[in-house]
């Protein structure tokens, strides 16, 4: 038999050690309980139980025994299961519940009652509770329990539950208690599943609102499953959601759910198939064909599980009611400007939530932040604005940037480089989205290719801006961003074939080429390496004369080759700024500027040269990982074949110099080559992806080299 493991048997023990305090009297016991109780309290706050010793400190609880209600009241507040509840302890509670003297007291069955709603979400089996529903509604003559009995079936009630005789019962029930908050709140539950129904004033009284008992208690509870699912498998499952209509659980503070309807079906038929039947992916599958609309379809706006069913069943109709919905919410709004402005800001982020989910930004809500972009103060809700603004269809760039983004940029721009971020992060976010329209549409419009293009083109100079005024990490990764998300585009073919391959500002190259970090130059490099090869694909894809759209010209493209040539002649040719080679544009710096600090440079040290400072081995960025690789191959190699290492930087001369003098053997070739692998394995590709592309005899050597 396998060993328990030592926490198990200890938490085994201590029920052993309570269940036999349990059946001796208070007065015959040779140690006080509560000791032990507090120990067992104390194991299953901090770790939770295991489905055995849940199932026997259940049996010790609600069989005949001789503790006092102190100590099961502390053992209920800390029955934490440490996995799913399995239907037999819910069996065990259940049959525990009711009149009679083997019975618990009333208020051992109110607090497990209690529990049960607690552990609701975390049963094995919530259909178990339904099957027993008739055994809970029969208990409801029980006052002492009644309340915990009526959140317990609110939380099980569902169509089929709902029958004329337990309306009857609920109404007399309602009538003789005088109005019973629970009863009321109960007999809501049961109406909302048919509006329909006729019941009088009983509903019109103060109902009880059925929230969570204990928020923090839940909270603990998560936590201690979260670990014992780590503990117990490799990787923890996805998010637990419940898939069922989202419900209302608490009035008064005004929020988003107030202003949207929930779901609700009228008119409902016993054959009928309702989204608050639902209950699991299952039962949502099997009658997704047979499920009726609900009253209110702007209720998708709040109700993950109708957005589901709207994506699947979709049409123009049902888009056409939930935007007249909000339409008619927005111009409302308008017409009471004192309080619009919180039910505003709450509705609009409701409706980002649904545009995030559908990727579709409701026409009604862009007409509205049209109409109000003008005057708005450019911080008042600004990310919530802006997320929304980024799902703005593609259409005329001049048209969207008189509208919308020339007013939205006089809003929030304000001479700060965190403004300028902000309105760069916006265009590449609407960018990256027109990248998935683009990709995802049958045929895409003639003017998809020219508003993106004037995107980019406007993008560019904000890009270049911020550079000139913050060269920061932060700003940096934000402009690399942007240029990330054209390189995507540029990745699909399908959006390729429509959007021209805009080359960043010269200038913007340069920079973010001589910042002082190697995750800046590596990403660059990847950049430019998929710039090349949408031009290769857009120039060998040309067939006709006349191509639509027209071909790039030549000093376009050899300008952008001038970018790959002056990288190369830094990092791999030991030519910095040279400007003989074909396309080179010596990193733009000016010629008399580069013969000064040549002079510069000489004057230092005779052995060093301009050109060869940007190269791998004596780069700022690159030269530690250069001299990196060789240290490491030499800690690899034989001690005895090595008598002399490499002191670094490293040259062609150096290398050959350290050969003669019994160190490591290693060819200038094979040592660049090994600098670029080096830099791949720690996650550093962008360099040597950018170097094979641009020298193709590099892709063979690594090919041979391997």
């Amino acid at each position: 038999m396998a060993e328990r493991p030592e926490r198990d048997e200890s938490i085994v023990d201590l029920l052993a050690d309570l269940e036999n305090a349990a059946s001796i009297p208070a007065k015959q016991r040779a140690v006080k309980v509560s000791g032990v109780v507090e120990r067992v309290c104390s194991y299953a706050y901090e770790h939770g139980l295991p489905n055995a010793s849940l199932d026997q400190l259940v049996d010790i609880i609600t069989r005949p025994h001789q503790l006092d209600q102190g100590s099961l009241g502390s053992l209920i507040r800390n029955l934490y299961p440490a996995s799913k509840v399995p239907d037999g302890i819910v069996v065990k509670v259940l049959s525990s519940l009711g009149h009679g003297r083997a019975k618990p007291s009333y208020s051992t069955q109110a607090a497990l009652l209690k529990w049960l709603v607690m552990v609701y979400d975390v049963l094995e089996n919530q259909r178990v509770l339904s099957r027993l529903y008739s055994v809970l509604f029969n208990l409801l003559d029980t006052i002492a329990i009644r309340p915990q009995l009526c959140h317990v079936l609110s939380l099980i009630t569902r169509r089929k539950h709902v029958r004329p005789f337990r309306i009857q019962v609920l109404m007399e029930l309602t009538r003789q208690a005088g109005n019973d908050p629970p009863l009321v709140g109960l007999m809501r539950v049961y109406k909302d599943y048919y509006p329909d129904v006729i019941v009088g004033e009983v509903t019109s009284g103060r109902a009880s609102v059925f929230t969570h008992p204990n928020h923090e208690w839940r909270q603990r509870l998560g936590e201690i499953q979260e670990t014992h699912l780590k503990k117990t498998q490799d990787t923890l499952p996805p998010e637990q959601r419940s898939f069922r209509v989202t419900r209302r659980t608490a009035r008064g503070k005004h929020s988003t759910s107030s202003l949207i309807p929930e779901v609700h079906t009228s008119h409902a038929q016993e054959s009928s198939v309702t989204l608050e039947e639902i209950e699991n992916v299952s039962d949502f599958v099997r009658h997704l064909e047979r499920i009726e609309l609900p009253n209110q379809l702007v209720a998708a706006i709040g109700d993950p599980l109708l957005q589901k069913f709207l994506q699947l069943k979709s049409s123009e109709s049902t888009a056409r009611r939930i935007d007249n919905w909000l339409l008619a919410f927005f111009e409302d709004q308008l017409e009471n400007p004192s309080s619009a402005e919180g039910n505003i800001l709450d509705m609009l982020e409701a409706i980002r939530e649904y545009t995030r989910y559908t990727k579709r930004l409701p026409p009604a809500c862009l007409t509205y932040l049209k109409s109000m972009i003008s005057s708005w103060d450019g911080s008042t809700g600004r990310q919530i604005i802006l997320d929304l603004l980024a799902y703005v269809p593609i259409g005329p760039f001049e048209e969207l940037y008189q509208s919308l983004f020339e007013p939205l940029e006089e809003a929030i721009l304000d001479n700060s480089t965190e403004s300028k971020l902000a309105i760069l992060t916006f265009y590449t976010n609407i960018l990256r989205q027109w990248t998935t329209s683009l990709i995802s549409q049958d045929q895409q419009s003639p003017q998809d290719g020219p508003a993106i293009s004037s995107l980019i083109d406007h993008a560019n100079v904000l890009a270049l801006t911020i550079l000139q005024s913050s060269l920061t990490i932060t700003t940096c990764s934000t402009v690399l961003t942007f240029y990330e998300t054209i390189a995507s585009l540029l990745s699909h073919p399908e959006a390729s074939a429509t959007a021209r391959i805009i080359i960043p500002p010269t200038e913007l190259i340069y920079t973010l080429f001589f910042t002082p970090s190697l995750s800046t130059l590596s990403r660059l490099c990847s950049i430019l390496a998929f710039y090349k090869r949408a031009f290769e694909h857009a120039m060998s894809s040309t067939k006709s004369p006349v191509p639509d759209p027209p071909p790039y010209p030549r000093e376009y493209v050899n300008h952008f080759n001038g970018f790959l040539m002056d990288i190369c002649n830094c990092i791999w040719r030991s030519r910095a700024f040279n400007t003989s080679d074909t396309n080179a544009l010596g990193c733009l710096l000016p010629a008399p500027t580069t013969a000064l600090l040549a002079r510069y440079v000489a004057g230092l040290d005779t052995s060093l040269s301009l050109p060869a400072l940007f190269s791998l081995s004596f780069s700022p960025v690159l030269c530690r990982p250069a001299i990196a690789y060789v240290r490491e191959l030499e800690d690899q190699a034989d001690p005895s074949t090595i008598e002399v290492r490499h002191a670094g930087p490293v040259t062609q001369a150096s290398l050959r110099q350290l050969e003669r003098d019994a160190g490591l053997r290693l060819s200038w070739a094979d040592y660049r080559l090994g600098v670029l692998r080096h830099l791949e394995k720690s996650g550093v590709v962008g360099v040597g992806e950018l170097m094979y592309n641009t020298m193709k005899h590099l892709m063979t050597a690594r090919e041979n080299m391997a």
